[in-house]
């Protein structure tokens, strides 16, 4: 089930971006689609833990507007997806600044809005099929891709810990067993016993690397400069 949210003060907005939605993508994939009429409604359910998949939210609102109510869901949600809706041009740039996925004027609402959706639907439909299954005692845990940060192994260690969104959790195995299972580019060494999610990174100083939910990893000084060059050709290709 894919959920999205519908932010706007104006509730005709909020209903010509319902109806797209369900006339254009309702009825192919399975959504839960829920409306806000505040961004002060809808971050009150996200910190009850009510999450949503993707945001679509106007820019310009009363109190809590689209740009500020973006900078709060980054914080919790950083995997959220946020589309921005705006009836000006010029408030482009706010979109890129907290890495908004679209923004889309209001006037080419009909004609946009279903397009980006189902791509976002497509991504999301993607990342919930990337998963692998570790043994973790005696029980069986299926982690996401998109929510592992790093994997490490300390030096004798018999267990691979896993660092995830969610809290750690390890498999006795080696760490290069562990990067064959996954099967994954998305997964990067970069220590003899570190190997991260290239799609959780945020940014790389010196010799360290910092990841979401303030992770930091270090990057041996042998493997430095081939790390680097992988994470600047994801960035510029993502």
């Amino acid at each position: 089930m894919i959920k999205i949210a519908i932010v706007d003060d104006e509730e005709q907005t909020r209903e010509q971006i319902l109806r797209t939605l369900k006339e254009n993508i309702q009825e192919q994939h399975e959504v839960e689609i829920k409306l806000y009429a505040s961004g002060e409604s809808f971050f009150e359910e996200i910190q009850k833990g009510e999450a949503a998949d993707i945001l679509f939210t106007d820019i310009q609102m009363q109190q809590l507007d689209g740009v500020e109510l973006g900078k709060l869901v980054r914080r919790l949600c950083p995997d959220m997806y946020i589309v921005f809706i705006t009836s000006y041009e010029e408030y482009a740039a706010e979109s890129y600044r907290i890495e908004a996925y679209q923004y889309i004027l209001k006037q080419d609402l009909e004609f946009r809005l279903p397009g980006v959706a189902e791509q976002l639907i497509e991504k999301l439909q993607k990342q919930k099929k990337e998963f692998c299954i570790i043994k973790d005692g005696t029980e069986q845990v299926k982690l996401l891709y998109k929510d592992i940060l790093y994997l490490y192994k300390s030096k004798g260690a018999k267990y691979v810990n896993y660092v995830t969104t969610q809290g750690v959790v390890r498999e006795r195995t080696s760490l290069e067993n562990a990067l064959k299972m996954l099967n994954s580019r998305q997964f990067l060494l970069v220590e003899r016993g570190y190997a991260v999610n290239i799609k959780q990174i945020c940014r790389v100083s010196g010799d360290t690397i910092y990841l979401e939910k303030g992770y930091e990893v270090p990057v041996s000084k042998a493997r430095l400069a081939e790390v680097k060059r992988e994470i600047n050709l994801y960035w510029r290709n993502s």
